[in-house]
């Protein structure tokens, strides 16, 4: 999904309905608990490439992403909360994690999650940063980030207090910089939290996973490993994984998706951002798109024009034209 925000935007809501229509627009939909009288708050948002950043501020009050709402507005996003002022509790995936200031926690908005937002006794508001990706942005499988959603990283040492800085610094500064290289920013940014804090769990262990989730995450690697072959289905996961089609089936229900869905997702992810690459400057459409398993470059078109707004060759010259590639009207069209 396309960020939506061409500009920086700024907005007020005076009441708890305005309130929860702004969270709705900059975010997802979020159910809101009244904690005091008050329950108006500020959201400003702006945009580096397709990463969101975004500071809201309002009063104690828990805000929550059920099921329901899930369903009903099924988003799929990153997101990077980083409390700035005040204190907060995260729910998601079965952890708790207690955040003070300088704190952060991942979380995703295509599982159920709780904030428990608490403003500081010298203030009579708490202030949180959010960093919003799209979830294709991350090679994360999804076992993978249940094992980091809902963990407190403190932004004071190691690692995190790396991303910490970093994080902060484009909050700050918003760097003017070309489309394409924001983009391919961004999408570094996003490989780099990932390694920065999966270092922080350790690599996944069969005994760490147990039943369905082991087996999704097998499930995972081996379509991560297998993008480039045209006949990926899921027969050929189910016998990869040991298990029947039919399982392979149910157990990707549970993500309210199937097997096909996330091959082709995560097909169209590699091939746009092959798209980008100044290493693929001179393939074609053709060639790239048979890097990612479509044999067929008008089908290919199709997908990533479904998925993105925007067909493939128009996205590689807008990108390469935003970062002042001289290259970008050379390349082939096909």
């Amino acid at each position: 999904m396309l960020p939506r925000f061409s500009d920086p935007r700024s907005a007020v809501a005076p009441d708890e309905r305005a309130w929860r229509d702004l969270l709705r627009e900059h975010f997802v939909s979020l159910d809101v608990t009244r904690g005091g009288d008050d329950l108006s708050g500020t959201v400003n948002s702006k945009l580096l490439g397709h990463l969101q950043l975004s500071t809201v501020a309002s009063a104690t009050q828990g805000i929550q992403r059920s099921p329901t709402l899930i369903r009903r507005d099924s988003q799929s996003l990153i997101q990077i909360g980083m409390i700035r002022s005040g204190r907060a509790m995260v729910d998601q995936d079965g952890r708790q994690a207690e955040l003070g200031p300088g704190d952060f926690v991942l979380y995703e908005t295509s599982r159920p999650f709780e904030w428990s937002l608490r403003a500081p006794s010298s203030a009579p508001r708490w202030e949180l940063a959010v960093f919003t990706w799209p979830r294709a942005s991350f090679s994360l499988s999804e076992s993978r980030s249940r094992e980091l959603t809902a963990r407190a990283y403190q932004g004071c040492s190691g690692m995190p207090r790396v991303i910490s800085q970093l994080l902060c610094g484009l909050l700050a500064e918003g760097p003017a910089v070309g489309a394409g290289t924001a983009t391919a920013f961004v999408d570094q940014l996003a490989e780099l939290v990932s390694v920065a804090l999966l270092d922080g769990v350790g690599p996944a262990t069969p005994g760490a996973l147990a039943g369905a989730d082991r087996l999704l995450g097998q499930a995972d690697d081996y379509i991560d490993h297998s993008l480039a072959d045209p006949d990926l289905n899921p027969e050929a996961v189910a016998r990869a994984v040991s298990v029947s089609t039919r399982q392979l089936h149910r157990m990707f229900a549970g993500r309210e998706t199937t097997v096909m869905q996330t091959i082709r997702s995560r097909r169209l992810e590699g091939a746009r951002r092959e798209l980008m690459s100044g290493l693929a400057r001179d393939r074609s459409l053709r060639e790239i798109a048979r890097n990612w398993g479509f044999l067929d470059v008008d089908v290919f078109s199709r997908a990533f024009r479904q998925a993105y707004g925007i067909s493939p060759r128009e996205y590689r010259t807008r990108q390469c034209a935003g970062s002042g590639d001289p290259l970008a009207v050379t390349r082939p069209r096909r």
